[in-house]
C-alpha cells in the first residue's frame, strides 16, 4: 500500500471561464482606469495640500524671523535718532498700545469668559438662563468662530452633542499656532473649510447645506448655538431650491451693476438663500436657537450682521419688486424666477407682533463700543484724558476725515475758550457723518482743568473706501492720509491750532485693512504736505539744474564737471519721478495709499498687527496735546551753553528761550510731532 504522502495529488479540473461580453470587458477596463485616475488625483491633491501647508509654515517662520530682524534693526537705528524723532516713536507706540488694548478687549477668548457663565447645568448669557442637559448643538461661520467655538465647548463640556464650524481656507492649520485656541482633545466640533479670497465656493456651499440638513433633525428639547462673526456671507451660503451658486452670484452682480442700493441687494440675497434672512432658524424649529455674534456693523443692526440667518427679515419679500425696478426679471434664470415668485404666508406663527422669532434669542458678545471701552482704560494709564465721541461712524472716508478734523478743531477752540457749547453744537448737529446731540456736547466739552497730558478722542465704525485690483489701500490708510491734508488746511485757517500737536491713528480690529497686510496708518498735519513740499523742491532744483547743464554741454561737453552735472541731473530726475509716484492726491486717486506709506519714514507710519482673530470693525484715535518744545534738549542744558551760539534752542516757545534777551531768540523751528515732515525713503 502506497503511503498517502507518496500518493500523487490529483489536480482538480479547472472551471471553464465563460467568455466575457466585449462590452462588459470594456466597461470593466474603463472602471479600473477611472478608479486609478481617482486614486492618482487624490494622491496629487494630498501632495498639493501638504506642499501648500509646508509653504505656509515656511512663510510664517520667515515672516517671524524677518519681523525679529526688523525689530532689532529698528532698535539699533532708534539709538542714533534725535530727541524729536524719538518723540515721534513714543507717540506711535503710545497710540498703538491704546488701539491694541481695544482689540484685546474684544478678543474671543476673553469675550466668552466675560459674557457666558455656567453654573452647574445652567448657562447664563447676558442675564438670560438656559437649562442644559446634553442637548446643545453648535453651528457657526467665520474665522473668529475657531476661538469662540473652542472656548464654548470647553465651557459647556459634555452638554455639547455635536458642532459644525465653517471657516476660511487655511484657518484650521493656523489655529495650531496658539495653544490657547486648541480645541478639546475629545472635541465634538467638526471644522469645515470653504470660501476663497472672500468669495463663496462649492465647498462653502456644501458645508452650509450639510449644516442646514442637520438643523432639520433638531427637536424641541434641543438648544442650537449659532456662532457668527462679521463679514461671513462668503461662508454662509446655500442657494435656495434649484438655484446654482453661479446663478445667484450673477444676479447679485447684475444688481450692483445697475446701481442698486445695499439694502436692495441684501433683500434679493436673502430671498435666494436657504439660510439667510432667518431661514436657518426656521429649519431648526422647534429647537431653542441662541445666537452669539461678534458684530462688525455700527449700531449692531441684526438684519445686517453676517447674513442674519436667525433673524426674521420681512424685507426679503420685496426682492421681486427690486428686480422689476431695475428691469432684470426677463434676464434671470428660471430657477431664480421660481424662487422670487414664491409668496410668503399670510400669517407666520413663528414670529411675534414685532416680526421677531419667538424661539430665538440674540446676543451680541462684542462690538465696537466694547473695544472703545478697552481703549479708554489704556488712555487713562498713559495720562491722557479719553473722550468717547462715537462708535457708529459710517460713510465715505473723505467725509469722515472732514468730520474728524472739524470736531478736533472744535475741541481745541473750546479748550482755549474761543467757542461755547452752543457754538460747538451748532457746528456739528447737522453733520452727516458725526452728528452730535446736546447731551453729547455737554459730555465731551473740554476744559484746561481736565486736560492731563492731552486729550484722546476715541471713535469707531466702518468708513467705506473704494478698492481696486491694481492699487493697495484700505479705509484706515485712506482716512489717515485724508486727515493729514484736512488738518493741515484747518491749521492754515486758524493759526491757534498750530499750538497743538494732533495725531490720528486708524486701525482694523481684524488686523487687515482693505486689500493690504497692514492694519491701518498714522496721520498728522505735515505727513501729506511734506511730500508735496519735497516734490516742489525737487521740481525747482531740476529746473535750475536743467538750465545749468544745457549751458555746460554747449560750452564744454567733455569736461569732468559737465559729466558730473549730467549724472546729478539724471539722478535728480529719477528721484523726482519716484516722489511724484507717491504724491497724496495721486495715490488717493489711484487707490494706492499703501504705496505712499511704505515709502516714507521707512514705513513707520503703517500700523502692523498680527491677525487678531476678532473683527468688530475699525477703531480710530485722535491724540491732542499742547505744543511741546522741539529744541532737542538744549533747554535743559546749563544757561551758559544755551547762551552760546552753538547751544541756542531753536524753539521760541521754549521756557528757557523766553528767559533770554529778545535779541538772542532765534526764529521758531518746526515741532517734531507736528510739522517737521517725514523723511522720504523711496525704493
Amino acid at each position: 500500500m502506497v503511503p498517502k504522502k507518496l500518493q500523487s495529488k490529483r489536480k482538480k479540473p479547472k472551471k471553464k471561464r465563460t467568455p466575457l461580453d466585449p462590452a462588459e470587458a470594456l466597461a470593466r477596463i474603463q472602471k479600473r482606469e477611472e478608479s486609478l485616475k481617482k486614486r492618482i488625483m487624490k494622491v496629487e491633491e494630498t501632495k498639493e495640500i501638504l506642499t501648500k501647508r509646508k509653504t505656509e509654515r515656511t512663510a510664517k517662520k520667515n515672516a517671524l524671523r524677518d519681523a525679529r530682524i526688523k525689530l532689532y534693526e529698528n532698535q539699533v537705528k532708534n539709538r542714533c535718532k534725535t530727541i524729536q524723532e524719538k518723540r515721534m516713536i513714543q507717540i506711535r507706540e503710545d497710540m498703538k498700545s491704546i488701539l491694541v488694548a481695544g482689540v484685546d478687549k474684544v478678543n474671543a477668548l476673553k469675550v466668552v469668559n466675560d459674557k457666558v457663565k455656567l453654573d452647574g447645568t445652567t448657562m447664563m448669557i447676558n442675564g438670560v438662563k438656559y437649562k442644559l442637559k446634553n442637548n446643545v448643538h453648535m453651528v457657526g461661520w467665520g474665522r473668529e468662530t475657531l476661538m469662540l467655538g473652542a472656548s464654548l465647548e470647553k465651557l459647556i463640556g459634555k452638554h455639547l452633542r455635536k458642532g459644525f464650524l465653517v471657516v476660511p481656507k487655511g484657518s484650521v492649520s493656523g489655529m495650531w499656532d496658539n495653544p490657547l485656541w486648541f480645541p478639546a482633545l475629545n472635541s465634538r466640533i467638526t471644522f469645515l473649510e470653504g470660501g476663497s479670497m472672500g468669495l463663496p465656493d462649492d465647498k462653502s456651499v456644501e458645508a452650509t447645506c450639510r449644516i442646514a440638513e442637520y438643523c432639520k433633525k433638531l427637536r424641541k428639547a434641543d438648544v442650537l448655538l449659532v456662532v457668527l462673526s462679521g463679514g461671513t456671507e462668503a461662508l454662509l451660503n446655500c442657494p435656495k431650491g434649484a438655484i446654482k451658486l453661479t446663478e445667484a452670484e450673477e444676479v447679485l452682480s447684475m444688481l450692483k451693476t445697475a446701481m442698486a442700493t445695499p439694502l436692495e441687494v441684501n433683500a434679493v440675497r436673502h430671498k435666494l438663500s436657504a439660510v439667510f434672512g432667518g431661514e436657518l432658524a426656521r429649519l431648526a424649529y422647534p429647537a431653542k436657537v441662541v445666537t452669539l455674534v461678534m458684530s462688525d456693523v455700527p449700531g449692531n443692526l441684526p438684519h445686517l450682521i453676517a447674513g442674519s440667518p436667525t433673524v426674521n427679515d420681512p424685507g426679503k419679500n420685496a426682492a421681486l419688486a427690486v428686480v422689476r425696478k431695475y428691469k432684470l426679471e426677463e434676464s434671470l434664470p428660471s430657477a431664480v424666477r421660481d424662487v422670487l415668485y414664491e409668496k410668503p404666508p399670510a400669517k407666520d406663527p413663528l414670529v411675534n407682533e414685532n416680526n421677531q422669532f419667538k424661539f430665538v434669542d440674540y446676543h451680541v458678545l462684542a462690538d465696537t463700543g466694547d473695544a472703545i471701552r478697552g481703549m479708554t482704560d489704556a488712555a487713562f494709564r498713559l495720562g491722557l484724558v479719553p473722550v468717547t465721541i462715537s462708535s457708529t461712524v459710517v460713510g465715505p472716508v473723505r467725509e469722515v476725515s472732514r468730520a474728524y478734523a472739524q470736531v478736533t478743531a472744535l475741541m481745541i477752540l473750546a479748550a482755549e475758550g474761543k467757542i461755547s457749547k452752543l457754538e460747538m453744537y451748532d457746528a456739528m448737529k447737522f453733520d452727516q457723518v458725526l452728528p452730535l446731540s446736546e447731551e453729547k456736547v455737554r459730555e465731551i466739552f473740554p476744559s484746561k482743568e481736565r486736560w492731563g497730558l492731552g486729550l484722546c478722542l476715541l471713535l469707531g465704525g466702518a468708513p467705506s473706501a473704494d478698492l481696486s485690483e491694481k492699487g493697495r489701500t484700505g479705509p484706515n490708510q485712506d482716512l489717515a492720509l485724508y486727515f493729514s491734508l484736512d488738518w493741515y488746511l484747518k491749521v492754515k485757517e486758524n493759526p491757534i491750532l498750530n499750538d497743538y500737536v494732533v495725531w490720528f491713528l486708524g486701525g482694523s480690529t481684524a488686523g487687515i485693512d482693505g486689500n493690504t497686510q497692514a492694519a491701518g496708518a498714522y496721520g498728522y498735519g505735515s505727513l501729506g504736505p511734506a511730500v508735496f513740499k519735497r516734490y516742489k523742491e525737487l521740481t525747482q532744483e531740476e529746473s535750475a539744474l536743467d538750465i545749468k547743464v544745457r549751458g555746460m554741454l554747449r560750452a564744454n561737453p567733455e569736461s569732468p564737471e559737465t559729466q558730473n552735472a549730467v549724472k546729478r541731473y539724471e539722478s535728480l530726475r529719477d528721484e523726482l519721478s519716484r516722489v511724484s509716484a507717491i504724491l497724496p492726491d495721486r495715490v488717493l486717486r489711484e487707490r494706492n495709499a499703501n504705496f505712499m506709506f511704505m515709502n516714507i519714514n521707512d514705513g513707520d507710519e503703517l500700523l502692523n498687527l498680527d491677525y487678531t482673530y476678532t473683527n468688530v470693525s475699525d477703531l480710530h484715535i485722535i491724540r491732542i496735546a499742547r505744543y511741546q518744545c522741539s529744541c532737542d534738549g538744549e533747554c535743559l542744558a546749563p544757561r551758559e551753553e544755551i547762551l552760546s551760539p552753538k547751544g541756542l534752542c531753536q524753539d521760541e516757545k521754549c521756557v528757557a528761550n523766553q528767559m533770554l534777551p529778545k535779541i538772542l531768540v532765534p526764529p521758531r523751528n518746526q515741532c517734531c510731532a507736528r510739522s517737521a515732515g517725514p523723511k522720504l525713503k523711496i525704493y
